[in-house]
């Protein structure tokens, strides 16, 4: 890790990161312990004791530049509280299957009854000359797993002119920032359920899934199953930020890199100087929104990522639990999803990885379908997934490691924070050589 060391000071000192989190956990395959039960036993299912190969805990820079004096900015920690934005999907897969866990639901009901206002969305098609939308009922049903793998038909505004259009016509701003779920994703599918891929709301709606199916509030629920279970304390991980003055108070500001020029196709990287950037939802809770709205710490972050890796049991059953490394998309699906990661190339969340290497999706993320580099990175059958502001995590089964990079950090797909964060990655997957 000297090499790493030096490279990320070096980057912090010249001003081209403000601060970074890495940590990264490996399995060793010489130290495994069977589960007793006689029913994993017959499944020959097994829960993996870490011996500490890789036990990668490092955080760099400052975690502000909101203070002009560099003298007066407090350090970036592991525990610094973040907003984890689209890496908050992850654990909100993780409650919908412990909600099925428990019996309050089914990965194959249609939404009539938990999400009644999803389930009456019709497909739209087009707009008549006279600017109103044109809309068919869907060929089939939306069902609970079309949500978890981004197959609903729900999509985000961001790349699709239908919906930039369908917003106008709501009288909406594209942006979608209002503080209730209705506002900001109530619109049409774009295609059938289960028939294809788009980046979407889907597990947004999720947050809602979860509160009706339990009788909980989606905090509740998070903190009962999430929090309690794997010791992390209320403190470090929250849908309602304004009820922990305490995180509040140690939690990272976003900085954010101007001067970035993008394109579908690429990034060209900024000189420009970093700067503090405020943010509204640092002030002001809104409904919970299960695809982007957990606050949670790096170090918090990655004992769910921990617990997920060892199979220990405390979040999910194991045979639950394979079901997030399972793919689950139709093949006409993962031609649409690899589409979208040669479209956005480097942006698309948790791809890092070259856009040759085949891909599909899992009820918990991005599933890489081949080795990225021979034995010496990503395996085939890693699972990973980012948020926003250049937070990257993964879990290798393969290999037997997971790891996650924080920079908390503006604009999404940074170059010189994915260049950054995957030299970390890869310097860690090599540690196990």
């Amino acid at each position: 890790m000297e090499e790493i060391d030096k490279t990320f000071n070096e980057a912090v000192a010249d001003g081209r990161i403000h601060g970074a989190v890495l940590l990264a956990k490996d399995l060793t395959g010489g130290n495994i312990r069977p589960l007793t039960h006689s029913f994993y036993k017959k499944l020959q299912l097994t829960h993996h004791i870490a011996t500490g190969k890789v036990n990668i805990s490092r955080s760099y820079g400052v975690r502000s530049l909101r203070e002009e004096d560099p003298e007066k900015r407090p350090p970036m920690l592991t525990d610094t509280p973040m907003r984890f934005a689209s890496c908050s999907k992850f654990l909100t897969s993780i409650m919908v299957l412990q909600c099925v866990e428990k019996g309050l639901a089914n990965l194959d009901d249609s939404l009539e009854k938990l999400l009644p206002e999803v389930a009456g969305l019709k497909v739209l098609t087009g707009f008549d000359e006279a600017g109103n939308p044109i809309e068919r009922e869907p060929k089939s049903p939306v069902l609970i797993k079309h949500l978890l793998s981004h197959s609903s038909g729900l999509c985000y505004t961001l790349t699709y002119p239908l919906l930039h259009q369908y917003r106008k016509w709501q009288g909406l701003a594209l942006e979608q920032d209002y503080d209730n779920l209705d506002q900001n994703f109530k619109y049409p599918l774009l295609f059938d359920p289960g028939t294809s891929w788009a980046y979407g709301p889907s597990l947004d709606w999720c947050s809602r899934l979860i509160e009706r199916a339990s009788g909980l509030s989606a905090e509740e629920f998070l903190q009962k199953h999430i929090v309690e279970p794997l010791g992390i304390g209320s403190d470090n991980m929250t849908f309602e930020l304004q009820k922990h003055p305490n995180m509040q108070a140690r939690r990272s500001d976003m900085t954010f890199r101007g001067d970035v020029t993008f394109t579908a196709e690429s990034a060209t990287p900024s000189t420009g100087k970093l700067q503090y950037r405020d943010e509204s939802y640092w002030h002001q809770d809104i409904q919970p929104h299960g695809g982007q709205g957990i606050y949670t710490t790096p170090e918090s972050y990655m004992k769910v990522l921990w617990s997920i890796l060892s199979n220990d049991g405390k979040l999910l059953k194991p045979e639950t639990r394979e079901f997030l490394f399972k793919r689950v998309l139709t093949p006409e699906a993962e031609k649409n999803f690899d589409a979208y990661c040669e479209q956005f190339k480097a942006f698309v969340p948790g791809v890092p990885v070259p856009v040759e290497i085949k891909h599909s999706h899992s009820a918990g993320g991005m599933l890489t379908l081949e080795d990225c580099d021979g034995d010496r990175w990503r395996r085939e059958g890693n699972l990973s997934w980012s948020g926003l502001p250049n937070i990257i995590w993964q879990i290798d089964q393969k290999a037997g490691i997971c790891s996650l990079w924080a920079f908390h950090m503006k604009p999404w797909g940074d170059p010189i924070c994915v260049e950054l964060g995957t030299k970390f990655e890869k310097a860690a997957f090599l540690m196990l050589k």
